[in-house]
């Protein structure tokens, strides 16, 4: 599943897309509780082979996974401040990033 930039979204791809999410995070949701508790009957009746079926289920959801967009790191700058940093310094550093 390919990540949406949300700021390019029309209100009704919006909608369509809030759904199929929703309908997304219920099967993933169950999915979870499925296996957390054939985790736990496993690990009362040490009878491991009962997760197995609720491990596959998992991994197929898992086969469309959200992919987030590469960031080019080329780009980047960081700059690395050694040592103790006055008040003002710190309020200058933020003006000069949000500028």
């Amino acid at each position: 599943m390919d990540f949406v930039n949300p700021k390019t979204l029309k209100p009704k791809a919006a909608r369509e897309l809030v759904l199929d999410l929703q309908k997304r995070i219920l099967r993933l949701e169950n999915c979870l509780d499925d296996l957390s508790r054939s985790v736990e009957i496993a690990q009362y009746s040490k009878q491991y082979q009962v997760t197995e079926a609720f491990v596959r289920d998992a991994e197929e959801l898992l086969q469309d996974r959200l992919v987030l967009p590469e960031i080019e790191q080329g780009k980047t700058k960081y700059t690395l401040i050694e040592g103790q940093m006055t008040e003002e310094t710190a309020k200058d550093l933020v003006a000069r990033a949000k500028a």
